[in-house]
């Protein structure tokens, strides 16, 4: 992404949009949604904030015009909301710049199965006695979670939503329409649109769970190496058909394919990372905190970024042989510290070193 990038946040909510404005502090950052207080509450915090790079618009992402627009577009949470994903995604990829990068996130099917089966069991119900409506939907929801008591997969999913206020139980449980992919039919529905997959976006979520993995590791030899001769999208397929409500969030990176350079699978990233020279990342943050009058304050104090607390322990041996001033190549400490360079184990540290999620060293 540019450093003074045109930035899409489409469907921003009441927070993503300043978060990204605060992320991207050269950037020109416009935040769309369909929910007017959503974007009074964006807008109130963004001048709490002081942030002057960011522009609101009451907008449905089916009814933009933008061409080439942005070389970076952020939706999540959204395009599965939508009557015809297809348009919605149709319209995020015309306003991509062919150099652009899209992050989308989409309800993965195996952690939707007990929302989607109790959707449907709601709506039987309202449609044979009250009729649907959303009043209706509500009172048979409440009355199903807090007297559900079979011992199965469902009442426990329930239970989490015994005390919560019905606004959040409405948003979660009985969204008026939803869809739930898998890796095989986002790809297909990304094709259909003229994208394609570049890599897994690390989000905050996942990574709260420690399930931001998309590769498998079997004791099997001859599994695991028809396992990693799979092309990239296809092995996060079988992940995610064996994995199901264990594998990630489907949180991806796109492309243009017209986007002019080619994509580099894991393989080819992994060779890169371990011919690459890198230093430490060694700055400071500060966080907004929210006082007790409800505005967000600037800390003074300086908080390291990023912190020692190392994923694994390989990963803070290779980052105690890396000098803060002299780079150093990675291979070279690999072979120093006698660590495997079989591609499970170098993909698993690249991402553990050099993510957004895990910002640890910088290549230079």
């Amino acid at each position: 992404v540019p450093k003074d990038a045109k930035i899409w946040v489409a469907g921003c909510g009441t927070n993503q949009a300043v978060f990204t404005a605060l992320r991207f502090p050269n950037s020109s950052v416009l935040g769309s949604d369909l929910s007017a207080k959503s974007l009074e509450t964006c807008a109130q915090t963004a001048k709490q904030l002081g942030i002057a790079n960011l522009e609101l618009r009451e907008e449905s992402i089916n009814k933009v015009v933008y061409q080439e627009t942005f070389d970076h577009i952020i939706c999540t949470g959204v395009v599965h909301h939508n009557a015809e994903p297809k348009v919605a995604l149709d319209k995020l990829a015309n306003a991509l710049k062919p150099s652009g990068l899209l992050e989308l996130m989409v309800y993965n099917r195996y952690h939707r199965i007990e929302t989607t089966a109790f959707q449907k069991a709601v709506r039987t119900l309202g449609a044979s006695t009250t009729g649907v409506s959303f009043e209706s939907e509500m009172m048979i929801a409440k009355k199903i979670i807090h007297e559900s008591k079979m011992e199965n997969s469902m009442t426990q999913f329930l239970h989490e939503y015994i005390d919560l206020p019905e606004s959040q139980t409405a948003d979660t449980l009985l969204q008026p329409v939803e869809y739930s992919l898998t890796v095989e039919s986002l790809e297909a529905l990304s094709t259909s649109c003229g994208l394609e997959f570049v890599a897994p976006c690390i989000n905050r979520f996942d990574k709260a769970k420690g399930t931001f993995f998309w590769n498998m590791e079997f004791d099997d030899p001859d599994l695991q190496d028809r396992y990693d001769s799979l092309p990239d999208s296809r092995r996060w397929q079988v992940s995610n058909l064996l994995m199901l409500e264990k594998s990630p969030m489907l949180w991806f990176y796109l492309q243009r394919k017209d986007a002019g350079r080619e994509r580099k699978p894991e393989k080819q990233l992994c060779e890169e990372f371990l011919d690459s020279r890198f230093t430490r990342a060694n700055t400071e943050m500060r966080a907004y905190v929210l006082d007790k009058d409800g505005k967000y304050k600037l800390s003074v104090r300086l908080l390291p970024y990023p912190d020692a607390r190392y994923p694994d322990t390989l990963c803070r041996q290779i980052m105690e042989s890396v000098v803060v001033q002299a780079p150093v190549r990675i291979g070279d400490i690999f072979q120093q510290l006698g660590i495997d360079t079989r591609f499970q184990v170098v993909n698993k540290l690249r991402l553990y070193l050099t993510t957004n999620a895990f910002p640890y060293l910088i290549a230079v």
